[in-house]
């Protein structure tokens, strides 16, 4: 069995390439590379037989086309998730200064400059990891919950037109000194160092911290978790949450079905009982939500029970001219960045050439859902085009 490893993608192909591949690997954000290419095999038939499998991590309610399958082929099956990001603060800080967590993006602006003004050089409001993938850190994700996505799920385009007014208000953070100098160019584990000494006020993330914050990096400050602030203080669109813990039998096992009995060992409710109490990721199925002692698995309970997250079905995968959207939007971001207007009307142009293009030539199809649900994107109906 394989695990996620950097190069792990060019590490499968050149294993199986040169016959040397394992039975099982984990999952990564390769599976459609995998699937189309046939690295990996279909596990319906194995699956259909295991009804203790089924039962425990509900399968076939935790079936995300794009991402753990491909039409009717079902690749893995998640045994865990990793939270939609939320909002980590400094209480200490938030109790210092009078504040409240904020519930809107304008609010999120004024309490970062308080705690900067009342920081004397010291303390400041926010950081965000401006080396260490920005924008999916949180904005991409209280925009999600402000309705705001990349991909328009109805007419099959991709459309950044949303995130104009989101930008504006994190360029503000920087312009009001709410921002921790040189965060723009840090990495994450020393924003995390920063946040831990209790010199910043805010930071976004997902459920990994709540392990970075109690081991890796023990917060001196206490910390509290809030969802994240949106354009209106409402939430009107799901919060992408990530499955994980899933395994995928290689195509060129020589025995499947017993690569299959190790999948479903560890996806057992033995295994996984003692894997989610230690705080390793959360429970998908509600089965196992459902009889985890959540008083053992520490502050990884503050990430979880959050009814407004959901899998978003996999959009087309494009290379456009240009940046890439989240680098192109992070950019804007900042106070020396891009005109945003002009940023996003050129994103709009590269994603669709690029798509358009795409399509045309075979290699991806438009992904439409007329009956798209911005609280329950997984719910939609889905429908390919070849145009």
């Amino acid at each position: 069995m394989w695990f996620k490893a950097e190069n792990f993608e060019n590490l499968v192909q050149m294993a199986v390439s040169s016959g040397d591949a394992p039975d099982v690997i984990s999952n990564s954000s390769t599976f459609q590379d995998f699937a189309t290419n046939g690295i990996i095999m279909s596990i319906n038939e194995y699956l259909e037989q295991d009804e203790e499998f089924q039962k425990v991590n509900e399968a076939y309610d935790c079936l995300f086309e794009g991402i753990n399958v491909m039409g009717e082929d079902i690749y893995w099956i998640s045994c865990g998730k990793r939270s939609g990001s939320r909002l980590i603060v400094n209480q200490d800080l938030m109790d210092k200064n009078g504040l409240t967590a904020p519930t809107t993006l304008e609010e999120l602006v004024n309490v970062c400059k308080t705690i900067s003004e009342n920081g004397n050089g010291v303390e400041y409001g926010m950081v965000i990891p401006g080396a260490s993938s920005p924008f999916e850190r949180w904005i991409e994700h209280s925009a999600a919950m402000s309705g705001v996505l990349p991909y328009d799920y109805v007419n099959g385009v991709y459309d950044f037109s949303g995130y104009a007014e989101i930008i504006e208000y994190v360029r503000e953070i920087f312009n009001t000194n709410g921002m921790l100098p040189g965060s723009s160019s840090m990495k994450v584990d020393p924003s995390r160092v920063q946040f831990s000494e209790g010199v910043v006020g805010m930071m976004g993330n997902a459920s990994q911290e709540a392990t970075v914050l109690t081991d890796q990096f023990p917060a001196k400050c206490n910390w509290a978790v809030y969802d994240l602030p949106t354009l209106t203080g409402e939430v009107v669109g799901a919060l992408q949450c990530d499955p994980n813990n899933g395994y995928q039998i290689v195509s060129t096992s020589e025995h499947p079905a017993e690569a299959w009995e190790v999948i479903s060992y560890v996806g057992s409710e033995e295994v996984l009982k003692g894997y989610l109490e230690k705080g390793y990721t959360l429970p998908m199925s509600s089965y196992m939500d459902s009889i985890v002692d959540k008083s053992s698995i520490g502050r990884m309970a503050d990430f979880s029970g959050a009814d407004y997250e959901d899998v978003y079905p996999k959009y087309p995968t494009v290379t456009p001219e240009g940046e890439v959207y989240r680098d192109a939007l992070w950019n804007a971001c900042l106070p020396e960045g891009p005109d945003i207007q002009q940023t996003i009307e050129t994103l709009n142009q590269t994603y669709n050439k690029a798509l358009d293009e795409a399509v045309a030539m075979g290699k991806v199809q438009r992904l439409l859902i007329k009956d798209f649900d911005p609280m329950n994107p997984s719910a939609g109906t889905i429908e390919y085009l070849s145009e």
